[in-house]
């Protein structure tokens, strides 16, 4: 059976804005700093010119302008050598771009400047995944999840790499932790079901298979509400004969 953050380009290029999201791209610079007094000090020694390239850049990377946005975080990388933030949006916008390498660098400058931010290392874990380093990647997610113990995300995408790598119990913990966290996340509860079909808990799996179909049908995810039927489907027929 196919797991789901395995699939193509898509999914991958959809986790990846998930963090961007996250780390605040839809608000202007002021807002874009909150949650760790480490780069609230940070924002407050910028100066005008610095935070106005920066400023720029975030404008950039909204309205998909990855160029434009890697230039911007340049000069600003330029301006204020020390200031993590550039680094990941820098690195963030490399990685969609395809310079991998350059951006797992720029990932690892931002860890080495504020290690305590645990988006870092989900960003860097997941290019990591992406050039199937899943050790590294591992390591990096058990970072963000000691950081910061809410991220689903985090715990989906490690679960995913465990699934892959045939390490099935750790896989459905995670998944486990993920739904827990999140009772609407429709593609931990089909990953959990592929898991549990693995592990032979057949009951279990279509459950999981029919609560992840709902999930998609109800918000709007049909490309993989079809996946999730065909799962059904086939766990049916394999029960039949």
């Amino acid at each position: 059976m196919p797991t789901i953050p395995l699939l193509p380009s898509q999914l991958a290029v959809t986790t990846i804005f998930n963090s961007i999201e996250s780390l605040g791209f839809n608000n202007i610079a002021g807002q874009v700093f909150s949650g760790e007094q480490a780069q609230e000090r940070q924002e407050a020694n910028l100066n005008v010119s610095t935070k106005k390239v920066y400023t720029e850049g975030l404008k950039n990377l909204e309205q998909q302008d990855l160029h434009g946005a890697i230039k911007k975080f340049t000069a600003t990388i330029k301006l204020n050598p020390k200031f993590a933030p550039a680094y990941n949006d820098r690195g963030v916008a490399r990685y969609t771009l395809g310079y991998k390498q350059s951006a797992i660098e720029d990932l690892t400058t931002a860890i080495e400047l504020n290690p305590y931010r645990a988006k870092y290392h989900s960003n860097r874990a997941f290019m990591l995944a992406g050039l199937k380093d899943y050790t590294g990647a591992i390591a990096d997610y058990n970072s963000a999840l000691l950081l910061k113990p809410n991220l689903a995300q985090a715990y989906f995408n490690r679960g995913a790499i465990r699934l892959q790598t045939e390490n099935s119990l750790a896989a459905l913990a995670d998944f486990e932790s993920a739904i827990r966290l999140d009772r609407n996340f429709a593609k931990a509860y089909f990953n959990r079901g592929v898991t549990r079909y693995k592990l032979r808990e057949v009951q279990g799996a279509f459950e999981d298979f029919q609560k992840a179909a709902g999930l998609f049908k109800q918000q709007g995810r049909m490309d993989y509400y079809q996946d999730a039927v065909s799962q059904i489907r086939k766990l049916c027929s394999t029960v039949d004969s």
